[in-house]
């Protein structure tokens, strides 16, 4: 299980080729993996006009880090 859980806020510090233009930026998880298989899906990363097109970026657990 995830170390995350929604509403924490988290830095991408990794990402796969398809996210890595996001490596350093904030959001807000809002899924913490349990039910999609590990991937922690993380909102504010995207306009939300993107997201709610798109759906929401998701990360494994080591491509995120947890900020205050």
């Amino acid at each position: 299980m995830s170390t995350f859980k929604p509403g924490d806020r988290v830095i991408v510090i990794a990402a796969d080729p398809g996210n890595a233009a996001t490596v350093g930026e904030f959001g807000t998880v809002i899924d913490d993996g349990s039910t999609s298989g590990g991937r922690i899906a993380v909102t504010g990363i995207d306009c939300p006009l993107l997201e709610e097109i798109r759906g929401y970026r998701t990360y494994t657990a080591d491509q995120l880090r947890a900020v205050s």
